[in-house]
């Protein structure tokens, strides 16, 4: 289970940080809403979303993971599947 954990771990942090770059390099011109100037409407702000999205999603599952190993590494607790 803790090697499974730390495998889950590892790749959604990578992902994140990934998609976060990703985000930074092809989406650095998108303005968020709520800026004063128009929302502009395409393909572009939806993707940018969508991606933006699973950016946070992915490092919410890494902070999950982590603190699950943490509290399984203090607590000296071997989770086990049933």
């Amino acid at each position: 289970m803790t090697r499974r954990l730390t495998f889950l771990f590892v790749a959604s942090a990578i992902l994140a940080v990934v998609l976060a770059l990703f985000c930074n390099w092809y989406f650095a011109d998108l303005v968020p809403l709520a800026s004063t100037e128009p929302a502009t409407t395409g393909w572009r702000l939806d993707a940018a979303f969508a991606v933006s999205t699973l950016r946070w999603t992915a490092a919410f599952v890494a902070a999950a993971s982590g603190l699950s190993l943490l509290l399984m590494t203090f607590t000296n607790r071997n989770a086990k599947v049933r």
